[in-house]
């Protein structure tokens, strides 16, 4: 005779006490799980701005210049125009970063826009239809996987100008719906502090990439290891609903005098980022360094001209890293 034993069950009080373990567990993984992907994001980001350096060499070793800031007016540091050319550093990369697909097509349309002699193209590339069509590729090393750039609500920045003469750094944007077309960007070439002009004083932190700039790499006087050559930059604000972004065809040279902000203080014309207390830099010999968030935004202070004598390529000046937090 088989003998019928009653089956347990957990009780309502079991349940809740499984379920109240689990959600502990969730909460005390949930910190690590996003530290690990803030990581791998970073990891990514500098390999991103690593590989922006050395394609910046590679141009220079191929074509004995680096690549300027933006094709502005001609003659160079003449003002900023709309009647310009208007591509930015990103651009002339394409081929050193597996995109020489998109750069053939663009040079057999019009090789004017990457030619800083040319004096007779002024129109801006989004009146040329194929370079419209093509900026509207997304290219993955020109973005940081911590941010999403897509979800700009405003517009999107076609071209940025700094200018040491008037001491003004220019951007220009499309508004939405036309300015979601675009390809968009996160790092821009450093100008230096705002970039090359007549004005003695800014003028001598001026950086390796300027309007219509064609530096070799022998005539960074700093030193490669002591110079910024791309930032990060979001092209608008860092925290809630984001206002702006850039694309990549005219994400020209970037100005480190308004310094970083502290996170939920970025606005369109300082760099930034979304990582969390910093922002990545490459310098020239291809290394990337972090510089803490909150550096250089008090003008003439300690820290602002640690951050401007990095960006500049020629000023001569020690550079105290210590005050960018390193």
């Amino acid at each position: 005779m088989k003998t019928l034993l009653p089956r347990r069950g957990f009780t309502l009080i079991e349940l809740l006490v499984v379920i109240a373990i689990i959600a502990i567990l969730i909460g005390l993984l949930l910190p690590a799980v996003q530290k690990v992907r803030e990581a791998a994001a970073r990891t990514q980001c500098s390999n991103n701005l690593k590989q922006l350096s050395l394609a910046a060499a590679n141009y220079e070793g191929t074509t004995g210049q680096l690549p300027p800031g933006t094709m502005g007016s001609y003659p160079p540091n003449s003002g900023f125009t709309f009647a310009a050319p208007i591509v930015g550093t990103l651009a002339f990369l394409l081929p050193y970063v597996e995109q020489d697909n998109i750069y053939k097509i663009l040079f057999a349309a019009d090789p004017r826009y990457f030619n800083t002699n040319d004096t007779t193209l002024t129109t801006g590339w989004y009146n040329n239809s194929t370079y419209f069509a093509q900026a509207q590729n997304k290219v993955k090393t020109f973005l940081c996987p911590a941010d999403n750039p897509e979800l700009s609500t405003t517009g999107t920045f076609i071209t940025f100008y700094c200018d040491a003469t008037t001491l003004v750094f220019t951007g220009g944007y499309y508004p939405n719906p036309t300015g979601a077309l675009f390809g968009r960007a996160n790092y821009a070439s450093s100008a230096g502090s705002i970039g090359a002009g007549t004005n003695s004083f800014y003028g001598r932190y001026s950086g390796a990439f300027t309007s219509r700039s064609k530096n070799p790499i022998v005539s960074v006087g700093d030193g490669t290891s002591n110079t910024i050559f791309f930032g990060e930059a979001l092209g608008g604000t860092d925290t809630g609903t984001r206002d702006f972004s850039m694309a990549w065809m005219g994400a020209g040279s970037f100005a480190a005098a308004w310094g970083i902000p502290n996170q939920g203080g970025a606005q369109w014309y300082q760099h930034s980022s979304k990582h969390t207390a910093v922002v990545l830099f490459g310098f020239g010999d291809g290394s990337v360094r972090n510089i803490r968030k909150g550096v250089g935004t008090s003008f003439f202070t300690n820290d602002w001209y640690s951050l401007n004598r990095a960006a500049g390529m020629n000023d001569g000046e020690v550079i105290a890293f210590s005050n960018l937090g390193q």
